[in-house]
């Protein structure tokens, strides 16, 4: 994913979003955690943390040391556990006429 620098510690995406360059680098670590169980969801981590403020923040507030990452194989669900919740990214997959498709649905768990 490109990402455009505005100098200012902010960092642009192709979707559009702004984000700090900090929070941008914790999010591409947390994924390489994901590549290397089998999924890249880099995509889908700049999403969520758009569009929930809450979960932006208790990522940006976890150290990462912290946080733990894991799959469920069965559910083919990809899992990053914080101090106080767990976000788990299900992989929907099919096919149809137009060939393989896949889904990403997030869901979070606050204990």
């Amino acid at each position: 994913m490109e990402n455009r620098d505005y100098g200012d510690g902010t960092k642009k995406t192709l979707e559009g979003n702004m984000l700090e360059e900090k929070l941008l680098k914790k999010i591409k670590t947390i994924n390489e955690n994901f590549i290397n169980l089998g999924f890249d969801l880099e995509e889908d981590l700049i999403e969520l943390v758009t569009q929930r403020e809450d979960i932006k923040d208790r990522i940006e507030n976890t150290k990462y040391k912290k946080m733990t990452f894991s799959k469920d194989e069965e559910a083919n669900s990809y899992i990053l556990n914080l101090e106080d919740c767990q976000i788990s990214f299900d992989i929907i997959e099919g096919e149809d006429e137009e060939g393989p498709w896949f889904e990403v649905e997030c869901n979070i768990i606050f204990f």
